[in-house]
């Protein structure tokens, strides 16, 4: 008998099970943190009209060049230290492509996005995970726990807000934790937009430092798969050795371009989601729900009277789509609900109060 067409592949994959979000239809889906609004629609006929002009015939030779620079200026960084890819997961991967190798350590918050420590197992690197809840239940970064890990370590990745507990690092945490460590630092600031964070100011300082964003959160653009990463102009010209060639659309580099010619826009949805997360916290609480302060547009919750996986059906037969997560470190009793639009938070909460 031949062998089966998977045993070919590396063995550290096969044990390792696939990251996906629910896919389930529902009436109020706030389970996959998107924005609660989308690109207005004048934006949109002005550049679907700018699409329809374009030659599609032609590879993207400069495009992602062109954003790179456009977010270089936006956020004031090195243009040699930007790149741009097929949302940050894509970048976070070509980081660990070309850092990790079999055996290498890399340090990650527990619990955080699952994707970091699926990617590090799948090159068989050695996952190290620094718990980021508290003796006393809350969650919080513990810089010189992370940095004492970090010892011989090849890389730290963490989330700042972190998904699904919304903690945040402050801009002095993240200074310390990158004079501390000895490794590459990535920081994911997927939500930053959320509360205001910039660890940007930081590079010039910390050339180890790796800083990742995206379009799918306050840019409401998560259909477009566009991210872009900040790091050392020497860094980034290695990874660009082995970045794959047009890895960006035409049409993904010109609408994000145009996007970062509206952050008058986002910040202004920005604090309407802040608002809302504060409202829904409030809404939690009063229910008798822990809400966990939260940085991003999303709020980590528990309670005790039901078990987490039991109010997550019971929410979703009322139409009500939100994440659970308690199957991650330290969330036994923990649920994880996007912040929409109000009329759909408040489904959320009166939802929650018939089940409480």
């Amino acid at each position: 008998m031949s062998a089966p067409p998977e045993s070919f592949l590396r063995k550290t994959i096969l044990p390792l099970a696939a990251y996906g979000p629910p896919r389930d239809p529902a009436a109020v889906p706030l389970h996959l943190n998107e924005s609660p609004s989308d690109v207005p629609e004048d934006l949109k006929r002005a550049l679907v009209e700018r699409l329809f002009a374009s030659d599609w015939s032609k590879y993207p030779i400069t495009d992602g060049a062109g954003l790179a620079r456009k977010l270089a200026e936006t956020a004031g960084v090195d243009p040699a230290g930007t790149m741009v890819g097929n949302g940050s997961n894509e970048l976070l991967q070509l980081l660990l492509f070309a850092a990790l190798e079999p055996g290498d350590r890399i340090v990650v918050a527990a619990p955080s996005f699952a994707l970091y420590a699926l990617q590090a197992r799948a090159l068989g690197a050695t996952v190290v995970e620094v718990r980021l809840r508290q003796a006393d239940g809350s969650f919080r970064f513990p810089i010189e726990e992370i940095a004492q890990a970090s010892k011989g370590a090849k890389l730290v990745l963490i989330g700042s807000p972190n998904n699904p507990t919304g903690t945040t690092m402050t801009l002095s945490e993240a200074d310390r934790l990158a004079i501390s460590c000895e490794a590459l630092i990535g920081i994911d600031e997927a939500y930053r937009d959320f509360c205001g964070q910039d660890f940007a100011l930081l590079l010039a300082k910390h050339p180890r430092l790796v800083l990742f964003r995206t379009f799918s959160k306050a840019l409401a653009a998560a259909s477009l798969r566009c991210g872009s990463l900040f790091a050392a102009p020497s860094l980034c010209a290695e990874l660009r050795k082995i970045q794959l060639p047009y890895n960006l659309s035409a049409a993904a580099c010109l609408i994000a371009g145009e996007l970062l010619g509206h952050l008058d826009l986002v910040r202004e949805r920005a604090s309407l989601v802040a608002a809302e997360r504060e409202r829904v916290s409030a809404g939690l609480r009063d229910r008798g729900c822990t809400a966990h302060p939260s940085g991003a547009n999303f709020i980590l919750f528990e309670q005790d009277d039901r078990p987490a996986r039991e109010l997550h059906a019971a929410l979703f037969r009322r139409g009500v789509l939100i994440r659970d997560v308690s199957s991650a470190p330290d969330l036994g009793k923990a649920l994880r609900v996007s912040i929409g639009a109000p009329k759909a938070n408040d489904a959320f909460l009166a939802a929650l109060g018939a089940e409480l």
